[in-house]
């Protein structure tokens, strides 16, 4: 049954649009990369407003907007309260019942190798256009990208589109969506948007409610979701699937805790079938290890494991927070082994009427960089030798492999809509300066060390339109898939039907 998971694709499909007649009223989620969302949200559970876990985006909207519509405005200081007006300002732009067009043409001089959560652009010229609709138990996007000179080779791109139906307190969707899987916003090392996203089937909770049972409730308000999509056919495996799934949980209202785990699995020549999938999913499946021959043939796949915490505090009139995330390359003793690392510290405050966020941010692509590194291991595997990337660009961290990226920054929200984001960054790219040989090895053929400092600034135009101005200087210049990037400007423009 597994091997015709393409036919039980395009039978979702068909199900799926048969259920038109049932449409009403309801809405999807937040997309990821919305810097301004996010922050507010952020705040907002960090007064613990917000109830629910928001480290794995996209974000159910039915999920945030309830606890927003719990809360008197009268209760709230003046930061909460700005919050609190634009989560539901946005909230209403996206639910309304009716269709939605959007569309923005993204210019820079270079392409966008090393991105964060909001850096919506990845080749040097985008244009893109979507049509998007939500009715009670039924939402859909159709999106088109049309993308000058992509490296894949990829030029008309439907990135973005999907169609998702409302099954209970549960979100069954098919389409390629962006996520990011983690509290960092300049790097995540599970499931990132720096990749273009991967078309998949994906279930989520609707509602983070927690369990009622004694023996779980003290999980507290959880989210859970997981998918399957394929990969593509050009690569050493072709057609392999990439699974994954992660549960975020609070057990108290300053901590979140999420653990991720994902995955490549079958594709041509690689077993596909019940058995080698078990094996998968309950961890058997080192060599020599239960039914798994000493030999790669039946080797069911290239697995990552991850944990990540948030604890937030107040300090000085300042909402704070700490994070961390572990992905483990390998296993050992059913826990995750030979690990990448990220660390970081936020803080927002208000002054002066402007609400401003404080970013400090390491992470280290280095596997086992806390003990005995060893180097061009994170992101490769032995079989699935194009390794832990899609269509060029690492599913994780921008920054691929062997690279250490140190950034603080901040972002300064005005009243009036502006926005003005600063950082300044260290980064060692590719470390060893030395890859493994291909169709393995990172996307940054050569090494280097460069400091990197960007400025952005994002003001409104009118009601309908938003633009962003970018610059980015960097000391050295870098090796990004054989094209040689430096210094860039770059200019947003977002228009909203």
């Amino acid at each position: 049954m597994l091997t015709h998971f393409s036919n039980m694709k395009s039978l979702f499909y068909i199900v799926i649009f048969s259920l038109l007649s049932s449409v009403g009223q309801a809405s999807p989620w937040l997309d990821s990369g919305d810097h301004r969302l996010r922050h507010h949200i952020q705040l907002l559970a960090d007064k613990n407003i917000i109830t629910a876990p928001i480290t794995t985006w996209p974000l159910m909207w039915s999920d945030i907007i309830r606890d927003v519509s719990a809360v008197k405005p009268t209760q709230l200081d003046e930061q909460s309260f700005w919050s609190l007006r634009y989560v539901n300002h946005a909230f209403d732009r996206q639910s309304a019942e009716d269709i939605r067009l959007n569309a923005s043409l993204a210019l820079g001089n270079e392409v966008n190798a090393l991105r964060g959560f909001s850096d919506n652009r990845r080749e040097k010229i985008e244009s893109k256009a979507s049509i998007d609709w939500q009715g009670e138990r039924l939402a859909f996007q159709l999106a088109a990208t049309h993308a000058d000179n992509a490296l894949d080779g990829n030029t008309l791109r439907a990135d973005g589109s999907f169609i998702s139906y409302r099954l209970g307190n549960w979100a069954l969707t098919a389409g390629a969506i962006d996520r990011w899987w983690g509290p960092g916003w300049h790097s995540t090392l599970t499931l990132s948007n720096n990749a273009r996203p991967i078309p998949a089937l994906s279930l989520q909770r609707r509602n983070s409610d927690a369990f009622k049972l004694r023996g779980l409730s003290w999980l507290g308000p959880w989210q859970f979701v997981t998918m399957v999509g394929q990969l593509e056919s050009n690569r050493h495996v072709p057609d392999a699937y990439f699974i994954a799934a992660r549960v975020n949980f609070k057990p108290a209202a300053n901590l979140e805790i999420a653990l991720s785990r994902t995955a490549q699995w079958g594709g041509e020549g690689r077993p596909q079938d019940w058995s080698s999938l078990k094996g998968l999913i309950l961890g058997d499946d080192n060599r020599g290890s239960g039914d798994v021959a000493l030999d790669a043939s039946n080797e069911p796949g290239n697995q990552q494991g991850s944990i990540d915490m948030r604890y937030h505090f107040s300090l000085a009139q300042a909402a704070n927070a700490i994070y961390f995330q572990f992905t483990g390359e390998d296993e050992a003793s059913g826990m995750p082994s030979r690990g990448i690392v990220q660390l970081g510290i936020e803080s927002r405050f208000l002054y002066r009427d402007i609400q401003h966020h404080l970013i400090l941010e390491a992470t280290d692509t280095r596997s086992e960089a806390y003990s005995e590194k060893r180097f061009n291991y994170a992101y490769e595997h032995g079989i699935y030798k194009t390794g832990y990337r899609y269509k060029q660009r690492p599913i994780g961290a921008s920054i691929d492999n062997d690279s250490q990226y140190v950034t603080i920054g901040m972002d300064h929200y005005l009243v009036n809509g502006q926005q003005l984001s600063w950082s300044l960054s260290r980064a060692k790219i590719n470390a060893d300066r030395k890859n493994v040989k291909a169709p393995s090895g990172s996307v940054f053929g050569r090494g280097a060390d460069t400091d990197i400092v960007k400025v952005n600034y994002h003001f409104p135009l009118g009601k309908k339109w938003q633009a962003s101005l970018g610059l980015q200087y960097m000391t050295e210049k870098i090796i990004f898939n054989n094209e040689e990037l430096g210094s860039n400007a770059s200019l947003t423009l977002d228009y909203r039907y």
